[in-house]
């Protein structure tokens, strides 16, 4: 074991973390990455899902061959009568769509030919393959918790107004939360990127060893710059992450006609990935709808005001933590700004009614002053709390600790 030099580090997705658009991505390639950087050695086997399928040859050489990439097809695709099989069986169906024979041979040949000092799981997902490791491997299990999911479907129920639905979310919520608590003591040591997703897994009688890392980025990669559009807002993310889609759709309904009748000539843009038709084919007043762009830096960089409505989730928003770090005034929920540590009101400014919601545009909008110290301030917390060369150098710590351990 190379317990006070580099590391080999065996990471397993449950996506290719290409191209770097949504968090998710960007929160498991930037760790790559600075692993890389920092001199340890990074095996990466990733499943290459229906949902957000990659061309392979499309990944940069440098980052595919650095991590010494390999992929695996996976059909994750939701099939109602699989899940109703498995809602009939009282399985979690969220986890089982990752169950994949394939990738468990790949895992297999990989482990057979390799050691390492740690085994890195992204995600709740990736738990289904710990007796196959445990089997073949004396590493320690890392589970990064990028989000506690249980909570996030849990809040997705209480906002879901059709009785069906919430009622079939609520029991994908408690099938979640019991799988998730096995699989978090079932692990050699989990990371958090919030104190308050930590807080949930020891009060839900986690007893494995816990840190908490926060999502880091590299900062010198966003460069404030001014926009080109100051009469405008803007949101973007994958929008086939149901807290996105219902925070938007919250946004549009509740929320959108306000701003407008305070601010007529005020500008709407909205992009993400895999954006529904009902969407699309949407028309609101002064709202142009994107979907899929290729340069989320270029997009951010032309609008004015970011928006982040989301009334569901756990973990953090990178999207929150790239916006500051770009130097964009910020309006946000309780749950949006929930797990980063910084102040309300001069550093962002978070609301969580309609009226409120409302209110905070008006104000930035209407006094440029504030919304410049916002984004000054942002930029200033980002580079204080989320600069990726401090958080990777405390979660290696932490794994020299969990190898001591074992």
């Amino acid at each position: 074991m190379h317990i006070f030099g580099s590391m080999k580090i065996l990471q397993l997705c449950n996506k290719v973390p290409y191209p770097e658009k949504d968090g998710g991505a960007i929160g498991i390639s930037v760790f790559s990455r600075e692993f890389l950087r920092a001199g340890h050695s990074v095996k990466m086997l990733a499943m290459n899902t229906s949902k957000h399928y990659v061309d392979v040859n499309t990944v940069p050489a440098d980052f595919k061959n650095g991590i010494a990439l390999e992929t695996v097809d996976i059909d994750n695709s939701i099939n109602p009568i699989k899940a109703f099989i498995a809602l009939l069986k009282g399985e979690s169906y969220n986890i089982s769509r990752f169950n994949s024979k394939e990738y468990a041979n790949k895992l297999e040949h990989i482990l057979k030919d390799n050691s390492f000092d740690v085994i890195q799981l992204e995600g709740l997902y990736l738990t289904i393959y710990i007796p196959l490791i445990r089997k073949l491997s004396k590493a320690p299990i890392i589970l990064r918790e990028h989000n506690v999911e249980w909570k996030i479907w849990e809040r997705l129920a209480v906002e879901e107004k059709n009785t069906l639905k919430r009622a079939y979310l609520k029991i994908l919520a408690k099938q979640l939360r019991r799988d998730e608590e096995q699989a978090v003591n079932a692990c050699d040591g989990i990371t958090t990127t919030t104190v308050n997703d930590k807080n949930i897994l020891i009060s839900t009688g986690c007893k494995t060893p816990i840190a908490h890392i926060p999502f880091g980025i590299d900062v010198s990669r966003y460069v404030p710059t001014e926009c080109t559009d100051s009469n405008s807002l803007f949101f973007i993310g994958a929008l086939d992450w149901l807290p996105n889609l219902q925070g938007v759709e919250w946004f549009l309904n509740e929320v959108w006609n306000r701003v407008h009748q305070a601010l007529p000539s005020v500008k709407l843009h909205v992009a993400g990935r895999n954006m529904p038709d009902s969407l699309k084919n949407a028309t609101y007043p002064n709202v142009t709808f994107y979907g899929e762009i290729e340069d989320a830096f270029a997009f951010m960089k032309q609008y004015n005001i970011m928006l982040v409505p989301l009334l569901a989730g756990s973990g953090v928003r990178v999207k929150i933590i790239e916006g500051m770090a770009q130097g964009k005034a910020i309006v946000t929920t309780s749950i949006g700004i929930e797990g980063i540590e910084c102040n309300y009101e001069t550093d962002v400014m978070v609301a969580d009614t309609p009226e409120l919601f409302t209110k905070s545009i008006v104000s930035c909008m209407q006094n440029p002053g504030l919304a410049k110290q916002m984004s000054v301030n942002g930029r200033l917390f980002a580079e204080a709390n989320h600069d990726i060369n401090k958080i990777v150098q405390n979660l290696i710590g932490f794994y020299k600790e969990r190898i001591a351990g074992k």
